[in-house]
Order: C-alpha cells, then sequence, then structure tokens
C-alpha cells in the first residue's frame, strides 16, 4: 500500500474502529498512538488538520486535499508516521494483516490503485 493510501485508511479505520464502547484494546492503543505521531507531523499547519477531522466525516470530499497536505508535510516520509499507521491497519484487521494485505510496494509504477472499492481514471498523455 502506498504510504499515503495507508495513512488515509488508518485514519477511517481509526475513527471507525477505535473509539467507543466495543473498540478493542488494541485498537485504541494503536489509534492514539497513530493520532499523536499525525498530530505531530501536521504541527503548525492549521488547514491540514481541519482537513484531518474533516476527512473522518466526508472521506470523499475531503480526500483530494487531506491528500496535498500529507504530501506537503511529507508524511509520506515519516517512517514512524507510518508505523503507527500500519499498526492501527494491523489491530483492526488482524486477519487482513496476516495475509499481507497491508504491505503493498509498488516501484516505478504509473496509474496504479491500491485498495478496496476505489474508482480511477487515467488520462497519459504521449510525448512530443
Amino acid at each position: 500500500m502506498d504510504p499515503i493510501s495507508l495513512i488515509l485508511g488508518a485514519i477511517l479505520v481509526g475513527a471507525a474502529k477505535g473509539s467507543g464502547d466495543v473498540a478493542s484494546g488494541a485498537v485504541v492503543d494503536a489509534y492514539n498512538g497513530f493520532r499523536e505521531a499525525l498530530r505531530r507531523r501536521l504541527a503548525g499547519r492549521k488547514p491540514a488538520q481541519t482537513a484531518v477531522e474533516e476527512y473522518t466525516a466526508d472521506p470523499d470530499n475531503w480526500r483530494p486535499a487531506l491528500e496535498t497536505y500529507l504530501q506537503q508535510a511529507d508524511a509520506q516520509k515519516d517512517e514512524e508516521l507510518l508505523a503507527s499507521a500500519s499498526a492501527v491497519l494491523s489491530a483492526a484487521d488482524p486477519d487482513g494483516a496476516s495475509h499481507g494485505k497491508y504491505a503493498v510496494q509498488i516501484y516505478g509504477a504509473q496509474g496504479v490503485q491500491v485498495g478496496d472499492r476505489n474508482i480511477q481514471t487515467n488520462n497519459y498523455r504521449s510525448g512530443p
């Protein structure tokens, strides 16, 4: 899974499964650690912090903005943040994690999308 998708997935899964009375302790702990790492990465970036909160309520509309903010903050290079995002997904979906669902590596590819229930449109231009 690409780093930004990993972070976005952890935000949604953690918000859905990492809060409330029915959440397991492992998911809550992993989500709390992830949220703290995300807060540190986005410190001083109020629009990005707002986008995280809005994304949990309306992921379809806020995903593009949040992806941009995460890239601008170099979140995809933050090893602690990525490890904590992976921990959230693993705690929330141990079966998927054990089957490698959250361990996708893609190098030098174009037009690749990883995840469940995605829609993608690619427009490629030929060279001069």
